[in-house]
Order: C-alpha cells, then structure tokens, then sequence
C-alpha cells in the first residue's frame, strides 16, 4: 500500500461539503473528530465523535460538517481491500476505534515520513496503515452507544469542548468545564473520557501544543511568546509539555 497525499488535524470551515459524484481515483482513509453527515453504502448517516471509514475508489463520496470540521486523512492505493479482510474490516463502512488521539499520532508520524522520504519511509508507512487497520478492527463503540441515548448530555460536554478549543490560553480545570455542562465534575469527566477517549487535561494540553506550533510556525512568535500567549506561567514548563507531545523541543520546531 503506497501513500500519495496525507494531513493530520486538517481543519475545515462550518458548512463544508466535499462532493465527488464520480468518487475519488485512490482510496481514502478518514478519521472525523466531530460528526459529519456522510454518505455510506447508499444512504447518508450521521456519525459520532471519531468516526473512521476507508473510502472506495471509483465510487460516490460526500460528506458535509455542520460544525468546524477537524479530521486526519490519507490517500493511497495497493491492495487495501486485501489488507483490510485480514482483520475482517470492509471499505465503506464506519468503525470508532478506542483510542482515537492514538489514530491521529499515527498519522501524523507517516505524514512526517511522507514528506521526509527518508530511507524506508515507504515501508513503514505501510506498517502505520497497518496499525490503524487493526485499531479500527478493536473498535469498542460500546461506550459511546452508551452515551448516545441520551445525546443531551453528549452535547453539552461537545460544547464545552468547544470552548476549550476556542480559547485555549484560558485555565479550564474539570470543575469549570463541568459547571458551564451543568453536570457534576465525576459525570463530566465520565462523560468526556468516554466519548473522547482522552481526559479533559491531557485534550486541552494537546490542543494548546497544536495552538503553539502554529504561532511557531506561521506567526513568527518565539518560544517565550508563545508560552506566555497560551497562559502558560513557566516557559520551562511550555517546554516540558510541548515535548511530551511532539517529542521534541519547541525550539526545533521553530527552525
């Protein structure tokens, strides 16, 4: 299986529709953080948090996000279908893997190799493909159905997250986000952890390095900046939580 073009944590704008009534020419592999309205096997479904499908090539593809979308996807070719029945998976259809945070640090390791084609790149891009095949083959979405029934809870916790991401600079202890969700700190943090499959912390952590490497990268800011812009007190302890998701310094980064 050969890789042709790859984005982790792609964003899109609220509203955004993709519409191939020919369907694209490689297969696709889709990873939705929020749910879209997706077009599978004929008829359009709407999916929950951290939905996971391969696309067929050849065949129609549509999608549409109500909300901001955020979603990592690669296109390749080979023979995945052949892949995919080693561990009983099918093309088109949706699978919601437990640990979805590990999907997306897959995927940003084979986009690195994609871009580096380092010696092998090829090779273990394929193992990583491989390694996502059977995540989604442990898929548990049991848990999440759990939740589903009752969705108005689902989506306060979704809201909340929301905020969190729109302004991640602010200090959001459990009690905060459980306060503006209207449900005890033990419910909330249940709730989120389950839907997420990441602690409130741990996602908002993530969510201020992604922040940091783009005021790095695109806005010129320096390390001392960007610490202080995303509220953190100690630039050492900015230091120390950048590497602990990336795993390297920001100061690589800003090379």
């Amino acid at each position: 299986m050969i890789i042709h073009n790859i984005r982790h944590e792609w964003p899109e704008k609220a509203g955004f529709v993709l519409d191939r009534p020919n369907g694209p020419s490689e297969y696709i592999f889709l990873h939705y953080f929020n749910p879209v309205d997706l077009l599978c096997k004929n008829e359009v479904i709407r999916t929950k948090p951290n939905a996971c499908i391969v696309i067929l090539a050849n065949k129609p593809q549509w999608f549409k996000s109500e909300q901001p979308l955020i979603h990592d996807w690669f296109h390749f070719t080979g023979d995945v279908e052949k892949g995919m029945e080693k561990y009983n998976l099918l093309p088109d259809t949706v699978y919601y893997p437990y640990d979805s945070l590990e999907i997306t640090g897959i995927v940003r390791k084979m986009e690195s190799e994609f871009f580096t084609d380092s010696q092998y790149s090829k090779k273990l891009c394929e193992l990583y493909i491989e390694q996502i095949f059977i995540m989604m083959a442990r898929s548990d979405d049991s848990s999440a159905s759990a939740y589903n029934v009752k969705k108005n809870i689902s989506e306060k916790v979704e809201q909340v997250r929301k905020k969190m991401f729109s302004t991640p600079w602010e200090k959001w202890p459990v009690e905060k986000m459980a306060k503006l969700a209207v449900l005890s700190e033990s419910r909330f943090y249940t709730v989120y952890k389950s839907v997420y499959k990441i602690t409130p912390n741990r996602d908002l952590i993530i969510a201020r390095i992604e922040k940091a490497k783009n005021l790095l990268q695109t806005e010129d800011y320096s390390v001392n900046e960007t610490a202080d812009a995303l509220g953190y007190s100690s630039v050492y302890h900015f230091i120390r939580q950048f590497k602990s998701v990336t795993g390297v310094t920001p100061g690589r980064i800003k090379k």
